[in-house]
């Protein structure tokens, strides 16, 4: 199947113009990239109201896009090439394009709901109202279902000690399971417990099934931290201060945002910055030895230049200034 481009873009008088191709373009270097791209918009697109703007980038057709408002100097981006290296790839790749020259006054950012973000740039669309949930009572499985397997590697937690024995190595738990997702909850004690899940996306998962998943996973024993890049999405749930936090590769329509608040009424939502690194962070951790270095991150296909962007935003984000306590890992011989 072709990847397809949709391309925005409201014009300094405010028309709207569209235009959409398969495969397309992106990744702009420059200025002259980006006028030139305008340029070739004014010219292949198709004028229209807004109306008829959201009917054309309405849809999750198109896998990459490039909008630009002219009147606001906003520019917003996604694509699917960049899907496969992590949420702060995206933060990271913005930033640069932010910096580059030519882009100074400009408003840069990765288009976190996709296609929506699009929709939503021409004034007076307003976003797309939330979807009805069903209610036939075939609800997903419960989140002890969602939690990957224990065998081979688990021995056994001590919550006196907050200390996780296990076989191997301290992450061996990743050599026996396929695990798709954390989630962290900072307990009323200060606590910070781990769980590795295998489920698609943790955030779809958080709104279908609501605040009563706190209480669901605490009811089990707590997982090792994995390492960065085993997981591809992520939440910290705080008991504390009722905020939850939350990271993913993939895009979070206002939908499923609309869905994931009503179903944490009363929570602060927001997303956390530099994905697996901002979640460390939120849980008052370093862990240099889980977060990847740069000659695995240059393995994976990050340049020199993206690698200081990431190594500079991650030494500015905030600190936690709680005392919060993490289990540690015990490694055994023998069970």
């Amino acid at each position: 199947m072709s990847c397809h481009t949709a391309y925005f873009l409201r014009d300094r008088d405010g028309s709207c113009w569209t235009v959409t191709e398969k495969w397309g373009t992106w990744d702009l270097v420059g200025e002259s990239d980006r006028d030139a791209l305008i340029e070739w918009i004014r010219l292949a697109g198709v004028p229209g109201n807004d109306g008829s703007v959201r009917e054309a980038l309405d849809t999750g057709y198109f896998c990459r896009g490039v909008a630009f408002d002219l009147v606001t100097r906003r520019h917003r981006f996604y694509g699917c090439g960049l899907w496969s290296r992590g949420a702060d790839y995206h933060e990271v790749f913005a930033k640069r394009r932010a910096m580059a020259r030519g882009w100074a006054d400009w408003d840069v950012g990765y288009a976190w709901g996709g296609h929506e973000d699009f929709v939503d740039m021409p004034p007076g669309l307003g976003p797309v109202e939330p979807a009805a949930t069903s209610a036939d009572g075939n609800a997903p499985s419960p989140a002890a279902a969602r939690l990957t397997s224990r065998e081979g590697w688990f021995v056994d937690w001590d919550p006196a000690r907050l200390q996780i024995s296990v076989l191997y190595h301290e992450t061996s738990a990743e050599w026996f399971a396929l695990t798709d997702a954390m989630v962290s909850i900072i307990g009323t004690d200060r606590v910070v417990r781990d769980f590795q899940l295998h489920v698609d996306d943790a955030i779809p998962w958080l709104a279908e099934h609501g605040e009563p998943l706190t209480t669901e996973l605490l009811a089990h024993d707590p997982y090792p931290l994995p390492e960065e890049g085993v997981a591809g999405s992520g939440a910290v749930i705080d008991l504390l201060s009722r905020r939850l936090q939350y990271w993913t590769a993939e895009a979070v329509t206002s939908q499923l945002r609309a869905k994931l608040a009503a179903a944490w009424p009363g929570w602060r939502i927001e997303r956390l910055p530099l994905g697996f690194i901002g979640h460390l962070a939120g849980t008052g951790r370093s862990d240099a030895e889980v977060i990847s270095t740069d000659a695995e991150l240059r393995n994976s296909g990050w340049d020199d230049e993206l690698i200081g962007i990431r190594n500079a935003e991650r030494r500015a984000l905030p600190a936690e200034t709680r005392k919060l306590r993490s289990p540690s890992v015990r490694v055994v011989e023998d069970a």
